[in-house]
């Protein structure tokens, strides 16, 4: 279908001005925004989901590019800026969102966190400035870290932090009422199983990765920052049996429970409302059960298995690929459209040119160096680079932390305690 047959299709026949009603607003978190490797830049937001969706749909898409430097995180709005600060934004996601800050936190200015950065010239929370755009379709990717929260922080994994049913039935319900009165097609997607990320690893996984489970109980789960402090010698394997650092199997069925309620709860107010509804936790699902291959090379939900970035809870380019298909396979069935999905040729063009495939099937990829933090200490801890980079072991350890230190202007030669260890772990895999 041609841009001007689609653009009809989604104002009902009328093609109106960009100026006054936008074809197409994104709202979400960090998995909108584009976030790769814990930071969100030019270099890494074209490769984000709405983006593509947009591409495909021949509509015009502003992105709120940011700047990138060799150490940048997401959320820092020191050393981050935007590249035009006064173009109005169509995608809205702001890193670290969930359903309540969508609707209650507000951009303001001057710029002092991600929600004034990614929101600028607007000052208003994502649902208002959607409402402001008056967009013909509205694609809303939201209620992940509702969830990721109980994962994330991986030094305090007891599945406490998970937003709570009542709040998240609310909070859901004036979000897809909000939605419906901003008028326009909607298309919400639910929440992946967190089994299905690359931050989480089994004892299995260890021993692919590793040789060795390191000693991680049957039945639970880990995380790739952990694994990191203890392959590098900053905590011994003995951590794996603290409860803080791993998620037993109690904890990984209270996680996957939430995420089957919050999901009836997003497929409810969808039916509720006319919305169309992307089952991304089906998609996740296929992805981990018959991973797709390339030239040969098959890609893996596993860490640096091709199909999420360096922090191994955003996706890769080609993981964001194939999440924007299945976005655009539901908008075509639930609205009766034929925009295109992008095509295997282009799936196998992106794929070839993604850092974060490892053609080698090696557990190092190329990374995008420099592009923020953890890509820029990536070839010292191992886990990215070329060939010869260092090995993921304690030899490197105090090659990183030196490292580290040097660019954040601290004491290379400073005595180490291993909660300063964890401390950066924390920082360079930071998700808002």
């Amino acid at each position: 279908m041609k841009k001007m047959t689609i653009m009809a299709v989604l104002f009902g026949g009328a093609v109106l001005s960009a100026q006054t009603h936008a074809p197409l607003a994104g709202l979400g978190d960090s998995l909108g925004e584009g976030v790769q490797s814990a930071d969100a830049s030019f270099l890494t937001q074209p490769h984000g989901y709405l983006n593509l969706v947009a591409r495909q749909m021949g509509a015009t898409f502003p992105l709120p590019l940011i700047t990138v430097s060799p150490i940048d995180i997401v959320g820092e709005t020191l050393t981050r800026a935007r590249l035009q600060p006064t173009l109005v934004p169509a995608d809205l996601a702001v890193s670290g969102a969930t359903v309540d800050s969508l609707l209650n936190l507000a951009s303001s200015l001057p710029v002092s966190n991600e929600t004034d950065l990614v929101l600028e010239p607007f000052t208003a929370t994502q649902i208002q400035a959607a409402g402001q755009l008056s967009p013909a379709l509205t694609i809303c990717w939201i209620g992940n870290n509702d969830v990721l929260s109980a994962v994330l922080p991986f030094d305090q994994l007891d599945a406490s932090q998970l937003t709570s049913v009542a709040q998240f039935t609310s909070d859901y319900a004036q979000l897809a009422a909000s939605l419906k009165a901003a008028g326009g097609r909607v298309v919400v997607g639910n929440i992946p199983d967190v089994l299905d990320i690359g931050y989480l690893v089994t004892p299995q996984q260890l021993v692919a990765l590793f040789g060795s489970d390191l000693g991680l109980p049957a039945g639970s789960l880990t995380t790739i920052p952990t694994v990191l402090l203890i392959k590098l010698g900053f905590l011994p394997p003995s951590i794996l049996q603290n409860p803080s650092f791993v998620l037993d199997p109690g904890e990984i069925a209270t996680i996957e429970q939430r995420i089957q309620t919050f999901n009836q709860i997003i497929a409810a107010n969808a039916s509720a409302q006319g919305f169309a509804l992307a089952d991304i936790h089906a998609l996740y699902q296929q992805l981990a059960a018959h991973p797709p291959g390339f030239g040969g090379v098959t890609l893996s939900t596993r860490y640096n298995g091709g199909l999420f970035s360096l922090d191994g809870v955003h996706p890769s380019n080609t993981g964001y690929a194939l999440v924007a298909n299945g976005f655009l396979k539901t908008i075509n069935t639930a609205f009766g459209m034929s925009i295109p999905l992008i095509p295997g040729a282009r799936l196998f063009n992106i794929a070839l040119h993604d850092p974060f495939i490892s053609w080698t099937g090696s557990f190092q990829v190329p990374g995008r160096p420099f592009a923020g933090l953890l890509e820029t200490l990536g070839p010292v801890l191992g886990i990215s680079g070329s060939a010869n980079a260092v090995r993921i072991d304690a030899s490197a350890g105090p090659r990183f932390v030196a490292r580290y230190r040097e660019l954040t202007g601290q004491n290379i030669g400073a005595p180490l305690t291993s909660q300063e260890a964890v401390d950066i772990l924390k920082k360079i895999f930071r998700h808002l």
